[in-house]
């Protein structure tokens, strides 16, 4: 994982600071790569990522060679002033999570903010997103919808969770872990009612999966196993209509 040195790479910019670089990477299909993120990942000086190994398969896959750093909820608040301080060196850094783009759903937030504060210019060169992915795949209506993140933790907050968006009437996106998968459905679809739902399972990848149904449906039918527990899964959930806010008054 080390840097080949090469006159392609940024040349640090001698008493100016090196600009931060948020990278969108494939969700899945590594060839989902923009030109721009490309032509960043191999210039930059260092590359801050969420899961290194996902990232230098990336790389790989395209011919980059660069230098890898660990970036990730864990060391997140030890690192980035170690990585501030490399940007008022000179140094170039793309900011990158494991797949998608950083910060959704990933620690990118606090070195954004820390290298705003220090006004370290920032470029974010957009990437493939599994929500808007999703929410496109899905064919519900997205002209609002909202992203409620990771549906984690035990019953209890996951029920109080679901209740608190029973009224809501945009499209919802969840992040669940495949293992609460079941749990998820089941509770959703005793909360909210039998709304429609799509699982999209690694998005983009050759063993994407996409199933649509009224959730009691999904919960009957869906095969309920992944012996790694590597699956990613995306939820999309149908918000309230109105007819139903009339049927339940």
């Amino acid at each position: 994982m080390r840097r080949e040195q090469s006159q392609e790479k940024y040349v640090p910019s001698g008493g100016l600071s090196g600009t931060l670089f948020i990278v969108g990477v494939p969700i899945g299909h590594p060839d989902d790569l923009t030109i721009r993120g490309l032509a960043t990942l191999q210039h930059v000086n260092l590359i801050a990522a969420k899961h290194p190994p996902a990232t230098q398969m990336l790389l790989a896959h395209h011919g980059i060679h660069a230098m890898l750093t660990t970036y990730d909820r864990s060391n997140a608040a030890e690192k980035a002033p170690i990585l501030l301080d490399r940007l008022k060196q000179g140094l170039h850094i793309a900011l990158v999570s494991d797949c998608g783009m950083p910060v959704v759903y990933d620690p990118g937030r606090m070195l954004i903010n820390a290298a705003v504060a220090e006004h370290i210019p920032i470029e974010v060169v957009p990437g493939a997103s599994a929500v808007v992915s999703a929410a496109v795949v899905a064919g519900m209506a997205c002209d609002a919808f909202v992203f409620e993140g990771r549906c984690s933790g035990d019953a209890r907050n996951l029920t109080r969770r679901l209740a608190s968006l029973k009224a809501e009437s945009r499209t919802m996106i969840f992040f669940p872990p495949v293992q609460a998968l079941r749990q998820t459905l089941s509770l959703l679809s005793r909360i909210l009612g039998n709304r429609r739902v799509v699982v999209a399972t690694d998005l983009t990848h050759n063993s994407q999966q996409i199933v649509r149904g009224r959730a009691r449906e999904v919960l009957a039918n869906y095969p309920f196993h992944d012996g790694h527990g590597l699956l990613q899964v995306t939820l999309v959930v149908e918000g309230m209509r109105p007819a139903r806010r009339r049927e339940r008054k």
